[in-house]
């Protein structure tokens, strides 16, 4: 027979309020991740991109950025992506997941603050905010403080609740063992956490049972050392068919939050009474049931633990290149136009330009190779691969682009200024090649898609242009970036041969279609397909035609209107 006080207890309602809070808080936390997610726009990847040239910056940016968008696994993700799309170099990318560690402790201290009782009128203005102003902006902010006022309210629901349910004993007890058995509490918040995909949910859920005083503070923060491994689920499942890059940058996070575990484990005992020592000096004698003694806990493991590994951030670099050795793919050197040639050193400032060119050459290089094996051989890796290469260029041509401006705004001479110019359409050119190479992965993954069979003729007219096109692109890289006028001249000549086979493939296929010996289909993919390897052998012969070319007619003032 259970005791009175229990037995006034409507277990139905109890049960109902958990699950039903708990589903509000989720909501409610997702919400306003996505909402300021959507708020900052499509400049997040830009601003990532662009300020996190070194460790420290990159962990100041992780910070900001999680705690902007309230989730270290949309960060995580986010700084994965970047990686596997070769826009973001591994040592970069390990400053920035430092931060994200750091930032997420952002949301437990919101929630240790316990505004619950402004809620709803937080829930009303957001509403307001939603349904009756027109601004996209202002209506995701609306969304934003909407699911910030939710997130309150699912936790002072599932809070009441939880007072009830941690009176029955059988409840106290498991609440009890995670106390006495730490590593017990580390696999509870690993399987919740990885079920959720967000610390800042589970440890948010961790604060609201704590305050019940039914967990001992030992079991919480084992909970929460859980919640941190747990967490990286997300990137290692954002990493899964990506780059060796890609899966560096997600064992780089389990690293991270493995290593603190393990170390904040073995030292749970003392590390239980600083933190006990800490929150009673702050909030006072009721630090055993207060929300922000496991934010205490949450942000001061994740602090020592950056400030662990910030000092070994090469060596970790050099682990998982060592664990997941490079494939034969295409991944981004790490070429720094540097600010500082700009002024007074423009011929310098050219100089790295070329470097990075180079490089941009090789993307367009690989991105052919990708395009021929995707076609020929059906490596269905290829195609991925040669998306990656595409991103590549045009994230190459804008920085590039942009700092060939810059250089032009200096006081250059005639040959400085046709330098300038002639690389600013050269970087156009190559950009322009990867954008024809896309067209052609989507036309082989449509064909591969309608089960489109060649014909034999086309099959061997195709190999035939790669052979050409490669052989083009080859010398007019060699010839621009040795000013080989010779070999410049053999690509125009080249090109004109070019543009008679296309017209003659073009001849033959119109033949085979009146012959009906190949489908309607395949007919208009081929048309497609011939178009664009015309276009790319243009591109080439631009290239050639800037070696040869002696005469630009841009002024220094005009350089920046290109």
């Amino acid at each position: 027979m259970l005791p009175i006080f229990l037995a006034d207890i409507d277990w139905k309602i109890t049960i109902f309020e958990i699950v039903g809070g708990l589903g509000v808080f989720l909501y409610g936390i997702n919400l306003m991740s996505d909402s300021l997610k959507k708020l900052a726009g499509a400049k997040l990847k830009l601003f990532l991109e662009k300020t996190t040239n070194t460790p420290l910056k990159g962990i100041l940016v992780g910070i900001l950025l999680t705690a902007l968008i309230q989730s270290s696994s949309a960060t995580s993700a986010l700084v994965v992506g970047l990686v596997r799309a070769g826009l973001m170099t591994l040592p970069q990318a390990v400053g920035v997941i430092f931060g994200a560690n750091i930032g997420t402790t952002f949301t437990s201290v919101l929630i240790s603050l316990d505004i619950g009782g402004f809620s709803f009128p937080i829930i009303f203005i957001g509403s307001v905010l939603i349904f009756f102003v027109r601004k996209k902006k202002i209506q995701h902010f609306g969304r934003v403080l909407f699911g910030f006022g939710l997130l309150f309210f699912g936790l002072d629901t599932m809070g009441s609740a939880l007072k009830q349910l941690v009176q029955l004993p059988a409840f106290a007890e498991v609440l009890q063992s995670v106390g006495d058995k730490p590593i017990l509490g580390v696999i509870v918040g690993v399987i919740t956490t990885a079920i959720i995909q967000s610390s800042s949910a589970t440890i948010g859920i961790l604060q609201q049972l704590y305050s019940t005083g039914g967990v001992p503070l030992m079991g919480a923060i084992a909970i929460v050392l859980g919640d941190n491994i747990g967490t990286t689920v997300t990137s290692i499942m954002a990493s899964i068919g990506g780059t060796s890059s890609a899966k560096r940058t997600a064992l780089v996070h389990v690293l991270f939050n493995a290593f603190g575990t393990i170390l904040f484990l073995i030292l749970i005992g003392p590390y239980t009474r600083f933190i006990a020592f800490l929150s009673e000096s702050i909030v006072g004698a009721d630090y055993l049931s207060n929300k922000f003694t496991i934010s205490l806990a949450h942000v001061s493991f994740n602090l020592a633990t950056v400030f662990i590994l910030f000092w070994f951030i090469k060596q970790m670099v050099w682990t998982v290149s060592k664990l997941i050795p490079a494939k034969d793919e295409i991944e981004m050197d790490d070429v720094v136009l540097d600010k500082l040639l700009l002024k007074g050193s423009p011929d310098l400032a050219l100089e790295n330009v070329k470097k990075a060119m180079m490089n941009m050459g090789n993307v367009a290089r690989g991105m052919l190779e990708f395009a021929y094996n995707y076609a020929f051989d059906n490596d269905e890796k290829a195609i991925e691969l040669g998306t990656q290469c595409e991103e590549m260029l045009d994230s190459m041509d804008d920085k590039i682009h942009n700092y060939l401006v810059d250089i032009g705004a200096n006081d250059l001479s005639d040959r400085q200024i046709q330098r300038v110019a002639k690389n600013i359409d050269t970087i156009t050119d190559l950009e322009r090649i990867g954008d024809h190479f896309d067209n052609l992965f989507e036309f082989f993954q449509e064909r591969k898609e309608k089960r489109i069979i060649m014909h034999e003729k086309t099959k061997e007219e195709l190999l035939h242009l790669f052979q050409i096109i490669r052989s083009q692109l080859e010398k007019a890289l060699k010839a621009y970036f040795n000013e080989n006028h010779d070999l410049a001249i053999e690509v125009t000549k080249t090109e004109e041969e070019l543009d008679k086979i296309v017209k003659e493939y073009r001849k033959n296929h119109i033949n085979r279609i009146n012959d009906k010996t190949c489908t309607e289909n395949e007919a208009g993919f081929y048309v497609d397909i011939l178009s664009n390897i015309e276009r790319i052998g243009d591109h080439c012969n631009n290239m050639a035609i800037n070696v040869i070319s002696k005469d630009f007619s841009y002024h220094s003032d005009e350089l920046e209107h290109l």
